[in-house]
């Protein structure tokens, strides 16, 4: 069994992706947390809540977080505005290297309950950008903290979390990936063990497991499919904010990733074939039909696989030939998405609402340097579009 475990963005996804991916873990990681602590007892502005999410809500976060400050630690309205200010003059620089992009220093989880438990807790990606990222927001939040408690006696301070240490991991996606290559794929997070951040921070990564051989690339490959999957179906079960069905291969508008045509008169350039070859065989796995090889030659065998794609599809040509962005190398794609699609299982998500927290809209507003500045359809016909060359390059 080979493994390969990275971060969304190492592994090709774009920014605004694995900012999703982030909110996906930071839902996970709060049931947990809720679980390990006997219950949780939200905040929400205008509430008396104990336990402080960095959630989306009517709200910016930087307002939310002071609204929690000024109720739990009982401020004047002079402090509130005091540390939204500060929160928001704190706003980081964009950091390329950063998966989350992340420019608050609102942490992902604090509770405040003195006596018991006084700490907070910020989720990052576990690359050297994410932990450092963390690094530093944990730090920022610490010296507002210790700011505030200089001249308020009563103001009590909040510790970087040890209490909740959590290690687990997820599979929410299985399959035979191109109907040779069986795979799954999980979320991995668990409390940072690294000195520098071993307190306060959690890192989480996607990791890939195969029988056999995994050559790095398709490792990425696979893990990206997975995300794609994932983020459709949650998508589809947004329906108060999408009609659900967004994001569905069947509105993907193709541009092919190939160089040239395959077929008896086709310039037949063997990764063009490879690429071919591939789709036709996750198609062909998921119908019991036999495989062909993924050698970069066109041949009788591929022609033939090729046309019997054609006929069950319904398409015109059944030729067993195919020119880039026709409707047999669409209908190709379109059957592949579909394919990782239907491989998404995010049961143990416990994904009822995850959704519309995933994709609502958001107080603090549009950032383009998370690339949302297009709407989500075209974000992920990208997205897709993407992946479709990746695997043309690597298969």
């Amino acid at each position: 069994m080979a493994k390969f475990c990275t971060t969304p963005r190492a592994a090709g996804a774009p920014r605004w992706a694995a900012a999703k991916v982030g909110n996906v873990v930071e839902w996970v990681v709060r049931l947990e947390y809720c679980f390990d602590t006997g219950g949780c007892n939200p905040y929400q502005r205008g509430g008396t809540g104990t336990d402080f999410f960095d959630e989306r809500s009517d709200t910016t976060r930087c307002r939310f977080l002071a609204s929690f400050l000024a109720v739990r630690q009982q401020l004047d309205p002079a402090d509130e505005g005091f540390i939204s200010g500060s929160c928001e003059a704190r706003k980081k620089p964009v950091d390329p290297g950063d998966d989350e992009n992340e420019r608050f220093a609102v942490p992902d989880i604090i509770t405040h309950e003195p006596g018991v438990r006084m700490e907070f807790y910020e989720i990052k990606p576990n690359s050297i950008e994410g932990r450092e990222a963390a690094r530093a927001k944990v730090e920022t939040f610490l010296s507002l903290v210790d700011f505030l408690a200089v001249d308020r006696p009563n103001f009590q301070k909040y510790e970087k979390g040890t209490q909740f240490s959590p290690d687990r991991t997820i599979t929410f996606y299985q399959r035979n990936y191109l109907g040779i290559v069986p795979c799954r794929v999980s979320l991995h997070y668990r409390r940072a063990t690294e000195p520098e951040i071993s307190e306060g921070v959690i890192v989480y990564e996607i990791c890939v497991e195969v029988d056999g051989e995994l050559a790095e690339a398709l490792a990425k490959a696979i893990l990206v499919s997975a995300i794609i999957a994932a983020l459709a179906a949650l998508a589809a079960a947004a329906i108060v904010i999408f009609g659900g069905g967004v994001l569905g291969p069947a509105v993907l508008v193709l541009n092919s990733p190939m160089g040239g045509s395959i077929g008896p008169d086709g310039t037949n350039d063997p990764q063009d074939v490879r690429y071919v070859q591939a789709l036709v065989n996750d198609w062909r796995a998921t119908t019991g039909g036999a495989l062909v090889a993924i050698d970069g030659a066109f041949s009788e065998e591929t022609a033939g696989a090729l046309s019997d794609f054609q006929s069950i599809a319904g398409l015109e040509d059944t030729a067993g030939s195919l020119t880039p962005g026709d409707a047999t190398e669409t209908e190709l794609a379109s059957t592949h998405l579909n394919n990782l699609m239907a491989a998404a299982d995010l049961s143990e998500f416990q994904p009822d609402g995850l959704g519309d927290v995933v994709f609502g809209p958001d107080p603090d507003g549009v950032d383009p340097e998370l690339e949302e500045e297009q709407d989500l359809q075209t974000a992920f016909n990208a997205f897709a579009q993407q992946y479709l060359q990746d695997l043309r390059n690597v298969v």
